[in-house]
C-alpha cells in the first residue's frame, strides 16, 4: 500500500478552497467577472498570492482580503492613499484576524467618505458576511484537513476590554490580606501593620503580568486574602457571553460573564504546609510552596481600530502570609567555673536555654526548639566531653588523671524574623522570603584543662594540658529586597556567619621531687588543637531553609619529650596524649 501524501492532500484542499472562493466572488461581483473575462481566474490567483505575502494564512482572512481587492483593486495596500491598509496588514503576522477585521472596518469607513464611490458600503458588508459564512470554518493553508476553528467561531464584531484593575480588598479599615511584619527599632521587636499593595492597572499598553503574588492565610489560620477584579469594556459582542471570567484553584472554579465581571471578588487561600518534624522554629526561613490559581478573562479581542487588549490570562500564586519571630538566649559559661569530669566518670551539667517563638503575634510552642538545644546540642556536647575524658584516662604512663572543662556552644542571644513579603512590584511578580536577624553569640567558648602524673624513663612529671579559646559570631542578617531567591542571595552572607575555629593545646611540665635524678622537659611545642565550625547553613535534610549546626573535633595531640639522666644520658620520646576524635557532629532536628 502506498503511503498517504499529506502534503499533496493539503495542497489539493487549498486549491479547492481557491476554486470555491473564485466561484463565490463571481456570484458576489458579477460585473467584475464580466469585465475581466478570461483574466478573471488569474486575478483571483494573484490576489491569493498577495494575501500570503502579507502574512495571511487563515482561509477566511484570505477570502476577505481577496474580496477587498475586488473593491480597491489588486495590491491596493501598496498604492498612494492606502497607507492605512498597509498599517493594518503590518499586524497580520501576530494578530491576523484583528488585522483583517480592522482592514474591513476601515474600508467601510473610507467608502462612506469617498464621494461617488462605485461600491456601496452595504454591498461590501453583504459580500464580507457571505464569505465568512462560507469559509469561516476552514483552517489555515497547510492545515485545511484539520481545521482549528468550528463553524461561526471566528468573531465578527468588536469585542474588547478597555482596561481592568486587580487589587486586594480592604474591609472595616483593615487590610483584608492581614499584611504585617516584625520590625526592630529602638524599642525592640514589634509587629507592624503594612499597607495593602497598589492595584494593578491593565490596558493595551500595560499587559497583564504572567504571575500575580498574594499573601494569604492558610486554612484555619486566619482570614483569607480577597482579590477583586474590575473591568471596563471597550465593546461587547454579546453581553450575556463576554467578558467571560474564570478563576480556578485546586478544589474550586468560579465563573462570571457579561455585566457580572464589572466588579468581582473572591477569596484566595495559601496552601496548607506540612508541619516541620523537628518543630516550629527549628528550621529558619523555610521557603514554603505557594498555592496556584489560574485567572482567565476572555473576550473576542477585536476593535474596529487601535491596539486590542484581548483576552488575558495569568497565574495567581498565594504564599503563606504568616510572619515568624524567634528569640534564643543561651547562657554563656562563667569564666573560671570549670566542671570536674575526672577523676571518676562524672556527667557534665548542661546549660539552660530560653526560647520564645511567635507567629503573627501569637506565642507558639517553643519547647521542641529548646529541647533541640538542651537535649540535642548540649547532650551531644556532654557525650563528646565524656569521650575526651575516657581518652585522657587511657594516656600511656598517666596516673591520677584529672579533667576539668567549661564548654559553651552557640551561646549568647539571637533574635530574628522571617516570612514571605511581596516584592517591589507588589502584586506583580513573585514574593520573596524576608529574613532579618541579629546574632550576638559565641559559636564556641572552651576551656579544657587536663592533668595527671606522667611516668617516663624513670622521670615522674606532673603534666598540665590546656586548651582555651573563644569564637565569636556577631552578625546582622538583612534580606528584604527582591532577588533570585533567599538561598542563592544569602549564601555568601550566611557562610560568612559560619564561624570556624582552631584552639591549640598547650602543655606544661612540673618535675616531681623524687629520689631519681632524671628530669623530663618538652623538646618542642605540643601539636594538636580543638577545631570546629558552627552557625547557620542550608537545610541538610532536604527542603529549603537554614539549620543550626555545630561540628567539633580534636586534632592528634602529640608531645615530644626529652629527658636527662646523669647515668643514662639524654633521651627523647614522642607521646600521644589525645587521638584525633570527632566529638560532635550535630545539626538541628
Amino acid at each position: 500500500m502506498q503511503p498517504i501524501d499529506i502534503d499533496a492532500l493539503e495542497q489539493a484542499a487549498w486549491s479547492d478552497f481557491v476554486r470555491r472562493l473564485s466561484l463565490q466572488l463571481a456570484g458576489l461581483w458579477p460585473a467584475m467577472e464580466g469585465l475581466l473575462g478570461e483574466r478573471y481566474p488569474m486575478f483571483v490567483s494573484l490576489a491569493v498570492e498577495q494575501a500570503a505575502k502579507q502574512g495571511l494564512s487563515q482561509a477566511a482572512s484570505v477570502a476577505r482580503y481577496v474580496n477587498l481587492c475586488f473593491v480597491w483593486g489588486p495590491g491596493f495596500q501598496d498604492k498612494a492613499g492606502f497607507e492605512w491598509a498597509l498599517e493594518s496588514l503590518s499586524k497580520a503576522g501576530e494578530q491576523e484576524w484583528l488585522s483583517m477585521h480592522q482592514l474591513v472596518q476601515r474600508s467601510l469607513l473610507e467608502l462612506q467618505r469617498l464621494p461617488g464611490a462605485k461600491v456601496e458600503p452595504q454591498a461590501l458588508t453583504a459580500a464580507d458576511t457571505t464569505l465568512l459564512d462560507s469559509f469561516g470554518s476552514l483552517g489555515r493553508q497547510g492545515e485545511m484537513l484539520n481545521p482549528v476553528a468550528e463553524p461561526q467561531s471566528l468573531p465578527r464584531h468588536a469585542c474588547d476590554l478597555e482596561a481592568l484593575d486587580l487589587r486586594l480588598l480592604e474591609a472595616d479599615g483593615d487590610d483584608a490580606a492581614g499584611l504585617q511584619e516584625y520590625r526592630l527599632d529602638g524599642n525592640g521587636w514589634h509587629l507592624a501593620r503594612l499597607a495593602a499593595p497598589p492595584a494593578l492597572r491593565i490596558d493595551a499598553s500595560r499587559p497583564m503580568p504572567a504571575l500575580i503574588a498574594v499573601l494569604s492565610a492558610q486554612k484555619g489560620q486566619g482570614r483569607a486574602a480577597k482579590l477583586q477584579l474590575r473591568t471596563r469594556s471597550h465593546a461587547v459582542c454579546n453581553g450575556d457571553v463576554h467578558p467571560a471570567l474564570a478563576f480556578s484553584g485546586p478544589i474550586q472554579r468560579w465563573d462570571w460573564a457579561g455585566h457580572e465581571t464589572r466588579a468581582v471578588s473572591w477569596p484566595v487561600l495559601a496552601r496548607e504546609q506540612p508541619t516541620s518534624k523537628p518543630g516550629p522554629g527549628c528550621v529558619i526561613a523555610e521557603e514554603t510552596s505557594p498555592e496556584l490559581y489560574k485567572l482567565d478573562l476572555t473576550v473576542c479581542g477585536l476593535r474596529d481600530d487601535g491596539e486590542a487588549l484581548g483576552s488575558v490570562q495569568t497565574l495567581v500564586y498565594a504564599w503563606p502570609a504568616a510572619q515568624w519571630w524567634l528569640e534564643i538566649q543561651r547562657a554563656r559559661p562563667q569564666p573560671g567555673q570549670l566542671q570536674t569530669l575526672l577523676p571518676g566518670a562524672k556527667s557534665w551539667a548542661r546549660g539552660l536555654s530560653r526560647c520564645r517563638l511567635e507567629r503573627d503575634g501569637q506565642a507558639q510552642d517553643s519547647m521542641p526548639l529548646q529541647q533541640q538545644f538542651e537535649q540535642g546540642l548540649d547532650g551531644a556536647a556532654a557525650d563528646g566531653l565524656q569521650q575526651l575524658a575516657a581518652a585522657w584516662a587511657q594516656t600511656q604512663g598517666l596516673a591520677d588523671a584529672c579533667f576539668e572543662a567549661s564548654l559553651g556552644l552557640l551561646v549568647g542571644k539571637m533574635a530574628g524574623t522571617w516570612g514571605w513579603r511581596l516584592g517591589a512590584g507588589g502584586l506583580d511578580g513573585p514574593a520573596l522570603m524576608r529574613l532579618v536577624a541579629q546574632l550576638d553569640m559565641d559559636a564556641c567558648v572552651a576551656e579544657l584543662v587536663f592533668g595527671g602524673d606522667l611516668g617516663l624513663a624513670g622521670a615522674n612529671t606532673r603534666i598540665s594540658l590546656r586548651c582555651v579559646g573563644q569564637a565569636s559570631m556577631r552578625q546582622q542578617i538583612q534580606h528584604e529586597q527582591a532577588g533570585p531567591g533567599l538561598s542563592p542571595s544569602l549564601s555568601d552572607t550566611l557562610l560568612n556567619g559560619v564561624v570556624s575555629w582552631r584552639f591549640p593545646f598547650e602543655l606544661s611540665l612540673e618535675s616531681l621531687a623524687l629520689d631519681a635524678a632524671c628530669l623530663a622537659q618538652l623538646a618542642e611545642p605540643v601539636s594538636g588543637a580543638l577545631v570546629g565550625e558552627a552557625g547557620l547553613r542550608p537545610n541538610s535534610k532536604g527542603g529549603s531553609g537554614w539549620e543550626w549546626f555545630v561540628g567539633l573535633r580534636t586534632e592528634p595531640v602529640l608531645a615530644t619529650l626529652q629527658w636527662s639522666d646523669p647515668l643514662l644520658g639524654q633521651g627523647q620520646q614522642q607521646l600521644a596524649l589525645l587521638p584525633a576524635m570527632v566529638l560532635l557532629d550535630w545539626s538541628m532536628g
